[in-house]
């Protein structure tokens, strides 16, 4: 589903964020990108959404390249890919339901259909009674349900998701994952960047650890940090 090959980041200035990656996530994986901060797991998630372009190497997305792809096929790129931040990006003055509804009518979908889905994914991510709401009106948990909601209501087969839990409380932040997990087992790759240890630990998924830019561990079922080996 997702392949880089040997993908190099420099900046102007010379600042290296990425150098010699080559990772493979497949149709389907639930996989955690863990690191310090600078260690080049955000751009990373902006490569993937050509957000960033690479400096050497290849990266292929649903068995594109993405890294020839020409500029105007990129919104279409996008469309295949759901996107969840530390912050919600919510727009304040629209409801719950109008905020999800906006992913789909970007696209043109017909309004039977909008409503249809809208009405779906807000039972699925623990809405339900409050499609109507403004975001202020939510808790950050809630609002962070919405901006899943968003994300996944195109059913794109790829999540990708940058600190999805970096704003919320440890309990909050466990009813986030259980629903992430939830769209995991529909069949969604979901790609997460975090420095939540308990997260990481809790659900034991795919670990790849990142340091100054390089893949320095690459372990399925793994913790947030390194497990020593006992003799």
């Amino acid at each position: 589903m997702i392949k880089l090959e040997d993908v190099t980041k420099v900046y102007d200035g010379g600042t290296v964020a990425c150098s010699n990656v080559s990772l493979n996530v497949a149709k389907g994986e639930f996989l955690f990108l863990v690191g310090a901060s600078g260690s080049g797991k955000s751009t990373l998630i902006r490569m993937l959404l050509r957000e960033e372009d690479v400096t050497r190497g290849k990266i292929w997305v649903a068995g594109k390249d993405i890294t020839t792809m020409p500029s105007w096929k990129v919104p279409y790129l996008r469309r295949t890919i759901g996107t969840v931040f530390q912050d919600y990006k919510l727009l304040p003055n629209k409801s719950v339901a109008q905020n999800i509804a906006f992913a789909l009518e970007v696209l043109g979908r017909p309004k039977a259909v909008i409503h249809r889905q809208v009405e779906q994914v807000i039972d699925l991510v623990g809405l339900t009674g409050k499609a109507e709401r403004l975001p202020r009106q939510l808790s950050g948990g809630e609002q962070q349900r919405v901006s899943i909601a968003r994300a996944f209501v195109n059913r794109p087969p790829i999540l990708l998701c940058d600190e999805p839990t970096g704003n919320l409380d440890p309990a909050t932040s466990v009813g986030i994952m259980r629903l992430l997990d939830r769209i995991n087992r529909t069949g969604t790759t979901i790609v997460m960047a975090t420095h939540d240890h308990a997260i990481v630990d809790a659900m034991r998924r795919r670990v790849v650890g990142l340091e100054s830019g390089q893949v320095v561990r690459d372990q399925a079922g793994g913790r947030y940090e390194q497990e020593e080996l006992v003799e």
